[in-house]
This record gives C-alpha cells, structure tokens and sequence, in this order.
C-alpha cells in the first residue's frame, strides 16, 4: 500500500476517534483542506475511497475526418481574436462541447494545430534543483508586475494573487507599491476566497518591511501572522521558483493589458475584476483534469475566508508565528537574510536551505531535506 494511501487512512481514523482538523493535519503533515478532500471522499461509501485514482484516458480516436480538422482551425481562429481566451486544445475541445460536437483528442487537436503551423511554440522550462524545498502545501503566490502607463502618464501595478492547488487567482490594479496598497488586495482576497496556509513571494521591500529596520515586522508580515499565514520568499534572482504566478502574470499582459486600450485607471480596475472572473470561470488547466479554477474552488469542502475586519490605520501586534526564507548558500558559506550574513556549515555550500525564524522562540532553525543544521538566537521587532 503506498505511503498516501496509508495517511489517508491514519486522517480519518483520527477524525472518528474525534480529533480536530487542525490537529489531524499536523499529525499526518498535510493542509487542513487535504483532510477535508479525503473527508468527503471517505462519506461518499465507496470501499476504496483512500485509494488513488487513476487518469488513464478512457476513450481513444483513431479517425480525424476533413470536417473535425476544419473545425479546429475555425475555433482556434476564432478564439485568437477573443479577448481573455486561451487558445489551446483544451479550450477548442471546450468549445467542440459548447457547440455540440462531439470532439477530438487533445493530442488530435495539436496534430492538427501543427499540420497549420498553428501550434504555439513552448516555453523554455529550467530544470528543476533536486534539493529545492516544495513540501508546502495550500500555498497562495503574490507578486507585482509593472509599472504600467496608460496614455496622460498615469502609473500603475498588477498586484496579482493565485492559488497554488487550483490556480483561482485576482488581479488587482495598484497605484503604488506600499506595503498597504498591496496588504488591500491581499485582505479582499481572502474575503472573498480563501486564507492559506502559506503566502510566497519574492523579496519585494514593500514585502518584507524596511531597510532601516530589517528585524521590524511590516505590515504585510502582520496581516498574514495575526491570521496563522506563513509567509515565504523565494531566493533573491529567482522568478521561476514563483512558476505559477509568473506564468499567470505573463496571461494577464498578453489577455489583458495588451489587448485593449484604458480610459482611466478606473477602467483598468473595472475590466481586472472581469478578467479575473473570466479566467476563474473559464480557463481549464491539464494539471487538475482540465477543470476551471472555479470548478474545483466550488469543490472544496470547507472554505475559510477571512471573516474578521483588519483597520490597516491601527498596529497589528504580533507574539508569534512563522517566516521562512528560502536560501541558496555558496562557497563563502553565507546566508542572506532581512540584510543580514550568518556564516553555516560547509556541508550546506551548493545547496537550498530553508531558514525559519520562529518569532516567539526568538530562533532562526536552518535546515535541509528536513535535516535541522543550525538555531541562532534571532529576536524580531515585534512592538
């Protein structure tokens, strides 16, 4: 039996016995709304509901008559000159089903885009590090892209959000990068959504706090603390360790921002909020069975969005919680942090590690594949 389907057992076992979720997640190591997912799957009866599913295809075409191969190219035009749309096989079969059709294969649709020299070029991908840490889990990412101009000089940011697991995401048009501009769009996404358990980013100053007091906690670093968020930051120089909102910041130039001309930044933040709903609506990803993010937020069995009203004029006191900072450590054996070098063990040049300050223990543990190297005493600024 594989090592999940055993922790699924083990949660639910845990749950009937009356543990809390919360409890049951630290025990088994997984996300409150993984215990949820397998929680429901467990009500549902089915004897093998712990076990994993397969997404071996279950129908195969073998025929592509000239009728179907015209079709695909009519939509696939079509949808390049639709504002927001994507344009790939997922969404032409999409629109096969929209109209009626009973549609090809995804792999059918691309050998026909490629006979038409209508296939999009793939992007480049970096190989991934073997040691890099991914052991988080319900993960929301954030970034800033910009500035942007409209016509007049007008300036301004995408503060853009997303969901790791589900890729449900907002975009929201900033005039600034102050920490509250940014902890705004933050708060009215997870009233409206959901409140993780991890928020990543980048180093971004208005991110982390300030350069004249790099222990101080900012006000993004207490907005997620006071609400059990545990905020990481990704190397410095590092983008695509933020994949996921990266690739979603380059849909929202090419479908939004590039595709049409703003009266006013009011414009832009009217036509975000419905190219947000689009693309949770509308945009399927191959990685979660072609479902919208939508579709699988509408599946969650338990949401838990922010329900309490933060006043970002009034101090947020912090006494405890989390930050970690993902590092890689080169042959000068330093690591950098909040402006700051700590010289760590040679065993850890060349590698990725993960340095947590946890703020009530005044402590800085840095470790790697789970193996624990140094605690430094390391206090925060909390008043």
């Amino acid at each position: 039996m594989e090592q999940e389907e055993i922790l699924r057992q083990e949660a639910i076992r845990l749950y009937l016995q009356g543990v809390a979720v919360k409890l049951i997640s630290e025990q088994v190591n997984r996300s409150r709304q993984w215990v949820y997912k397998w929680l429901n799957e467990f009500k549902e009866g089915s004897s093998d509901w712990y076990k994993t599913k397969s997404t071996a295809p279950k129908t195969i075409h073998t025929k592509t008559s000239e009728q179907t191969e015209q079709l695909v190219i009519d939509i696939r035009k079509q949808l390049q000159n639709k504002p927001y749309a994507q344009k790939g096989a997922i969404s032409i079969l999409y629109e096969f089903e929209r109209l009626g059709v009973n549609p090809p294969s995804i792999s059918t649709i691309n050998r026909i885009l490629r006979r038409n020299n209508l296939l999009l070029q793939p992007e480049v991908k970096r190989l991934k590090d073997t040691d890099y840490p991914t052991n988080f889990s319900n993960v929301q990412q954030m970034d800033l892209v910009g500035p942007k101009y409209l016509k007049g000089g007008c300036r301004f940011y995408f503060c853009n959000i997303i969901d790791t697991a589900n890729h449900f995401a907002g975009v929201y048009p900033i005039t600034d990068k102050s920490a509250k501009s940014v902890v705004t769009c933050i708060i009215d996404f997870w009233q409206n959504y959901n409140v993780p358990d991890f928020l990543q980013m980048d180093n971004e100053l208005s991110f982390r706090g300030s350069n004249r007091y790099p222990r101080g906690l900012g006000l993004l670093l207490r907005v997620a603390l006071s609400n059990s968020v545990t905020p990481i930051f990704i190397p410095p120089a590092e983008p695509w360790r933020n994949g996921i909102i990266e690739k979603f910041n380059h849909n929202v130039l090419k479908y939004f921002y590039n595709t049409q001309q703003f009266t006013s930044f009011e414009h832009v933040k009217e036509r975000a909020k419905n190219f947000s709903v689009f693309h949770n609506e509308n945009h399927r990803y191959s990685s979660q069975n072609n479902k919208t993010p939508k579709q699988l937020a509408d599946e969650m069995i338990l949401k838990d969005p922010l329900k309490v009203e933060i006043d970002l004029n009034n101090k947020i006191y912090i006494d405890s919680g989390r930050i970690i900072f993902i590092r890689f450590i080169r042959s000068d054996r330093k690591l950098h942090l909040l402006n700051e070098s700590i010289i760590v063990n040679p065993e850890l040049i060349y590698s990725y590690v993960v340095a947590e300050i946890i703020i009530d223990k005044f402590m800085l543990a840095v470790s790697r594949n789970g193996t624990l190297y140094h605690v430094f005493y390391f206090p925060m600024s909390l008043p």
